[in-house]
């Protein structure tokens, strides 16, 4: 395997489940297929905290996103809330830390028992399919070699099946200092490839470029030159043309490093 590895796992997918089931930030079919598999209060509670729940890449940062690294352990999450008195930093969300990690309690067995085993198949095939296909094209060295930065570590790409029109391209880093982004399975190969790489691109950017908020525009703009100076257009960035179309304009004249295309870009 290349550098690119799609990867899944099942406490990720439950607590994704829960977000679709509940219309957390987003609805879909998945979300409308099992729909009846938390209650209608459960579901309501969990949509209470559809701002603090919710993710959106590059917009803004749910304060309770975090709580889905609970979603396997959600008791082990309670009891270090009633014996420690609550997280650090988030003790004026403690009764909503309860609730959420109390539905997490009471869903968990019955999703891995009854939902688990069916999106486990799913997300096996579309993974087998993709990391192939990315390990023919050998699209992690392609890259590396355009943008001109190598990267040590592995880019994980998380596959979630109940995310569709939800959050995605999340970049987090381990203990272990590689990198992890959610990606739905949703979509044809060509759509995967384009995500992946983009987003891989950003991490190989991030070695040498701070993203700031300030800068994201700037920033999505480089990454996506590089993409689509690989595979052609992917996406429709309407806000980050004009940095695109700038990139390329520069590389005609020579070759640029990616920081230096970056500094030049901040006059525009």
């Amino acid at each position: 395997m290349g550098k690119i590895q799609c990867v899944y796992d099942k406490d990720n997918n439950f607590f994704f489940h829960l977000m679709s089931v509940a219309k957390v930030g987003y609805d879909n079919e998945y979300g409308q297929k099992h729909r009846d598999s938390i209650s209608p209060e459960d579901a309501a509670t969990l949509k209470k905290y559809e701002k603090e729940l919710t993710m959106k890449g590059g917009e803004y940062n749910g304060k309770l996103f975090w709580t889905g690294m609970y979603a396997g352990n959600a008791q082990e999450a309670i009891d270090k809330i009633k014996s420690e008195g609550g997280f650090p930093g988030f003790e004026a969300y403690t009764d909503a830390l309860l609730e959420i990690f109390g539905i997490f309690v009471k869903y968990h067995d019955d999703y891995c028992e009854k939902i688990w085993p069916e999106e486990e198949k799913r997300l096996d095939g579309t993974a087998r399919e993709w990391q192939k296909r990315f390990d023919e094209e050998r699209l992690d060295e392609k890259a590396e070699k355009l943008v001109g930065i190598e990267s040590e570590t592995i880019f994980f790409a998380s596959l979630i099946s109940s995310i569709r029109h939800g959050v995605e391209a999340i970049i987090y880093e381990t203990d272990d200092g590689n990198v992890y982004d959610l990606f739905s399975i949703d979509r044809d190969y060509g759509s995967a490839k384009a995500m992946f790489l983009h987003e891989y691109v950003i991490t190989l950017l991030q070695k040498r470029i701070p993203m700031e908020i300030e800068n994201y525009d700037r920033f999505e703009g480089l990454a996506e030159y590089y993409t689509e100076e690989m595979i052609g257009q992917t996406y429709n960035f309407t806000d980050m043309q004009k940095y695109i179309d700038f990139y390329r304009s520069k590389m005609a004249e020579k070759a640029y490093a990616p920081e230096e295309l970056f500094e030049m870009a901040e006059v525009i």
